[in-house]
């Protein structure tokens, strides 16, 4: 007789964990078309293009040379994104928190990995597909605020090249300026895309580069390691992906960014 009386409460505790799954993996309520934000649409194009890397050539430490790159059509934020809008990620349990929260200034203090989430976050809210730009996509964005095409010598020692590397850095960026601005204060570049010379690197998706440069220039590619991403800005910079404030550590190869946003692209 217990065991008969069993049954159907065994039915009703199993009948209510699905519910309890079901509600657990419903789809969250998209974002209103107010609450998007402005996107840029970028036309496909060229640009000139090195990976940033560790790259040997005959057993010798080499930068390897520029080449032209196609670059696919695609859909970009033109801001960055905001304290608040980041703030909403975080309230919903989707974001980490970061020491820079709240308000209308671009969000700063992210690392990769933040920048990650909130992209995995907003593409569930919104019901699109959001994600970090490739390095290739954040410099055919960046159009003429781009400052990495300057021409340095191919035949440089290590040494050289590190110290020419740091002075055109030093250059690009001018006298330091650490106050941050609001979405626009920067002003906009030829394709209509804010901010891309202001103090707030971004993050890209793509990964610190190894390989080895052949007799033919061509370059033969390992194994990334893509503990460390790249950061575009005035300069390019490769920072590890857990760090939020590269000004303090955690740069890897060229000058520590001043501050660490993103923005998104948007895919179809």
């Amino acid at each position: 007789m217990k065991s008969m009386l069993l049954l159907p409460l065994l039915a009703v505790t199993a009948l209510a964990g699905v519910l309890v799954e079901r509600e657990s993996l419903a789809p969250a309520p998209s974002l209103p078309q107010k609450d998007l934000p402005v996107t840029v649409a970028i036309p496909a194009g060229e640009i000139a293009f090195r990976p940033m890397g560790n790259f040997s050539h005959a057993g010798k430490t080499r930068m390897p040379g520029w080449t032209t790159v196609p670059v696919a059509a695609f859909e970009i934020m033109k801001h960055q994104v905001t304290r608040d809008a980041y703030a909403a990620c975080v309230a919903d349990g989707g974001c980490a928190e970061v020491p820079a929260q709240g308000g209308s200034l671009p969000q700063t203090h992210v690392s990769w990995q933040d920048a990650s989430a909130y992209a995995q976050w907003f593409s569930a809210r919104s019901g699109m597909t959001w994600r970090l730009p490739t390095e290739a996509e954040w410099q055919r964005a960046a159009a003429e605020r781009h400052g990495d095409a300057l021409p340095e010598p191919e035949d440089l020692d290590p040494g050289q090249r590190m110290l020419a590397q740091y002075q055109s850095g030093i250059l690009l960026r001018g006298s330091a300026n650490l106050a941050l601005r609001p979405p626009g204060g920067f002003g906009a570049n030829s394709l209509g895309v804010a901010d891309m010379a202001g103090n707030v690197w971004e993050w890209t998706d793509d990964c610190f580069r190894n390989g080895t440069i052949l007799e033919d220039g061509s370059l033969e590619e390992t194994e990334p390691y893509c503990g460390v991403r790249i950061a575009g800005g005035r300069h390019r910079a490769a920072v590890i992906d857990f760090i939020r404030d590269a000004s303090v550590g955690g740069c890897a190869a060229g000058l520590p960014p001043d501050f660490l946003g993103f923005r998104l692209v948007r895919e179809d």
